[in-house]
Protein backbone atom coordinates (compact mmCIF):
# COMPACT_ATOMS: atom_id res chain seq x y z
CA UNK A 1 0.00 0.00 0.00
CA UNK A 2 1.23 3.63 -0.68
CA UNK A 3 1.49 6.28 1.79
CA UNK A 4 0.50 9.90 0.11
CA UNK A 5 2.57 12.56 1.39
CA UNK A 6 0.49 16.38 1.98
CA UNK A 7 0.21 19.28 3.43
CA UNK A 8 -3.39 19.66 4.56
CA UNK A 9 -4.71 22.84 6.38
CA UNK A 10 -7.48 22.28 8.62
CA UNK A 11 -10.32 25.05 9.98
CA UNK A 12 -10.81 24.13 13.33
CA UNK A 13 -13.59 24.82 15.53
CA UNK A 14 -13.26 23.79 19.69
CA UNK A 15 -16.03 24.31 22.24
CA UNK A 16 -16.71 22.59 25.42
CA UNK A 17 -14.46 19.94 24.55
CA UNK A 18 -15.87 19.10 21.25
CA UNK A 19 -13.68 19.06 17.97
CA UNK A 20 -15.04 20.36 14.51
CA UNK A 21 -12.87 20.40 11.47
CA UNK A 22 -12.99 21.35 7.60
CA UNK A 23 -10.10 20.64 5.45
CA UNK A 24 -8.87 22.75 2.64
CA UNK A 25 -5.94 22.58 0.25
CA UNK A 26 -4.04 25.35 0.62
CA UNK A 27 -3.16 27.83 3.57
CA UNK A 28 -4.81 30.28 1.79
CA UNK A 29 -7.92 28.78 1.38
CA UNK A 30 -8.20 27.90 5.51
CA UNK A 31 -7.13 31.15 6.08
CA UNK A 32 -10.38 33.07 4.07
CA UNK A 33 -12.52 30.50 5.73
CA UNK A 34 -11.31 31.95 8.97
CA UNK A 35 -11.75 35.46 7.99
CA UNK A 36 -15.03 35.23 6.68
CA UNK A 37 -16.06 33.76 9.75
CA UNK A 38 -13.86 36.23 12.61
CA UNK A 39 -15.46 39.09 10.31
CA UNK A 40 -19.04 37.68 10.41
CA UNK A 41 -19.09 37.05 14.47
CA UNK A 42 -16.86 39.92 15.34
CA UNK A 43 -19.46 41.40 17.54
CA UNK A 44 -19.09 37.76 19.97
CA UNK A 45 -15.26 38.44 19.55
CA UNK A 46 -13.22 38.05 22.95
CA UNK A 47 -10.23 40.18 22.46
CA UNK A 48 -6.82 39.59 24.08
CA UNK A 49 -7.28 35.85 24.93
CA UNK A 50 -4.24 33.74 24.85
CA UNK A 51 -4.20 29.74 23.11
CA UNK A 52 -5.72 27.55 26.42
CA UNK A 53 -8.03 25.58 27.12
CA UNK A 54 -11.11 27.32 28.80
CA UNK A 55 -14.33 27.42 30.25
CA UNK A 56 -17.26 26.42 28.70
CA UNK A 57 -19.16 28.47 26.38
CA UNK A 58 -16.57 29.76 24.83
CA UNK A 59 -15.54 28.79 21.15
CA UNK A 60 -12.16 28.88 20.17
CA UNK A 61 -11.52 29.23 15.86
CA UNK A 62 -7.67 27.99 14.58
CA UNK A 63 -5.87 26.61 11.10
CA UNK A 64 -4.01 23.79 11.61
CA UNK A 65 -1.52 22.76 9.56
CA UNK A 66 -0.80 18.78 9.49
CA UNK A 67 1.23 16.38 7.53
CA UNK A 68 -0.57 13.31 6.05
CA UNK A 69 1.54 10.16 5.56
CA UNK A 70 4.52 9.77 7.48
CA UNK A 71 5.52 13.32 9.29
CA UNK A 72 8.71 14.69 9.31
CA UNK A 73 11.47 13.71 12.56
CA UNK A 74 11.00 16.93 15.12
CA UNK A 75 7.90 18.33 13.27
CA UNK A 76 4.83 19.58 15.60
CA UNK A 77 1.69 20.48 14.90
CA UNK A 78 1.14 24.54 13.86
CA UNK A 79 -1.72 26.06 14.91
CA UNK A 80 -2.11 29.55 13.88
CA UNK A 81 -4.46 32.11 13.64
CA UNK A 82 -6.81 32.03 16.43
CA UNK A 83 -10.00 33.27 17.81
CA UNK A 84 -11.86 33.29 20.64
CA UNK A 85 -15.82 33.80 20.19
CA UNK A 86 -19.07 33.65 22.91
CA UNK A 87 -22.48 32.90 22.69
CA UNK A 88 -22.40 31.84 19.05
CA UNK A 89 -21.42 28.04 19.11
CA UNK A 90 -24.27 26.83 16.74
CA UNK A 91 -24.19 29.36 14.06
CA UNK A 92 -20.47 29.92 13.59
CA UNK A 93 -20.03 25.75 13.36
CA UNK A 94 -23.50 26.27 10.77
CA UNK A 95 -21.57 29.28 9.11
CA UNK A 96 -18.47 27.26 8.98
CA UNK A 97 -20.17 24.52 7.00
CA UNK A 98 -22.50 26.36 4.55
CA UNK A 99 -18.88 28.49 3.61
CA UNK A 100 -17.03 25.01 2.99
CA UNK A 101 -19.96 23.54 1.18
CA UNK A 102 -19.98 26.64 -1.06
CA UNK A 103 -16.21 26.87 -1.96
CA UNK A 104 -16.15 22.89 -3.03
Amino acid sequence: MEVKHRTLYFLEIMENGEHYSFDYETEDEAYHAFEFLVKTYKDNRIVDKGPIISADNITQLSICKTQEGSVPKCAIANYSPFEWFKDTHEEIKLSAKIYYENQK
